[in-house]
């Protein structure tokens, strides 16, 4: 095997990015998941005394190292959703408020729609896009469990190409969450089967059709909208690099809204949290509004 490719292929590559810092952040990604748990208010449930919280997120939350798995309460609804603290940074940098027009192109499994719904208060529009039945499924899912039926009046679930979306609908959405579909090396690192097979071109090949989902969501946002750009990858080529390649493909378009956060760090086109100095992450996202 070549030793671009299969374990020491990662390594080689990740070592190239990340240099004297790849130990650590490597040893980081191998460690123990940290969630918070966002409540939800439809159940009526709060934690007991004082649980750290994390500055800038305005869900009520609570973190920890090891949750309970969600449950119902008295009020027939899921008591809290799970999910790392960078993930909650994306629906921060959305700021979504009530009556706006917005859609989450890659939102399976649902957590940052969930979030996006509370946010919206069942006001304006929230599309929840997967082209995966099954995924779809999961959505419809975690709303029931978490949402009254009555608060799901704005919500609608679709199966659209995302990278296709411009050809049917034009500057449609106040707000876009492009959480998009990444290489995931945490997963990566965590799996023998999937290190075993890796090779950069894996890399190469998301960031093409991030790209093009990004450069449809820019025609799909209003003039003057805002989309959130987001990734769980440590590669750049799936991060700065793709806001990068929209800088020149689309030149004069779309202007990046820098935006700092308690946790994580900047980077030339955004803001990146990684585990090896925040315990959280990894996560990318970039905030892009659109000009013409």
């Amino acid at each position: 095997m070549s030793d671009n490719k299969g374990p020491e292929g990662f390594e080689k590559f990740y070592s190239a990015i990340f240099q004297e810092r790849w130990p650590s952040l490597k040893e980081a990604l191998l460690g123990e998941k940290r969630h918070v748990a966002v409540v939800n208010p439809f159940s009526k449930f709060k934690f007991p005394g004082d649980h750290p919280r994390i500055a800038g997120i305005s869900f009520e939350h609570a973190v920890g190292e090891v949750f309970p798995q969600p449950e119902k309460t008295e009020a027939g609804y899921a008591n809290y959703y799970l999910l790392d603290a960078a993930s909650v940074l994306a629906i921060e940098a959305l700021d979504l408020a009530p009556g706006e027009r917005v859609v989450d192109l890659c939102a399976a499994p649902g957590g940052k729609s969930l979030l996006c719904a509370l946010k919206l208060k069942n006001q304006g529009l929230l599309v929840s896009n997967d082209r995966s039945a099954a995924r779809r499924a999961r959505i419809h899912k975690i709303f029931d469990e978490y949402l009254p039926k009555t608060e799901q009046k704005n919500h609608k679930v679709t199966g659209h190409d995302s990278s296709k979306w411009c050809l049917y609908e034009k500057s449609a959405y106040d707000k876009i969450l492009l959480d998009a579909p990444c290489s995931s090396e945490r997963h990566v690192l965590l799996d023998q089967r999937e290190l075993a097979t890796w090779a950069p071109g894996r890399t190469k090949a998301l960031a093409v059709s991030q790209f093009a989902m990004l450069a449809s969501a820019l025609d799909v946002v209003k003039v003057g909208g805002t989309i959130v750009y987001s990734t769980c990858a440590l590669s750049k080529l799936e991060n700065d690099d793709v806001i990068e390649k929209l800088h020149h493909k689309r030149e004069g378009r779309f202007e990046v809204l820098q935006k700092e956060f308690a946790i994580g760090e900047k980077t030339e086109f955004g803001w990146q949290v990684l585990p090896d100095t925040s315990g959280w992450g990894p996560f990318y996202l970039s905030i892009i509004r659109r000009l013409r």
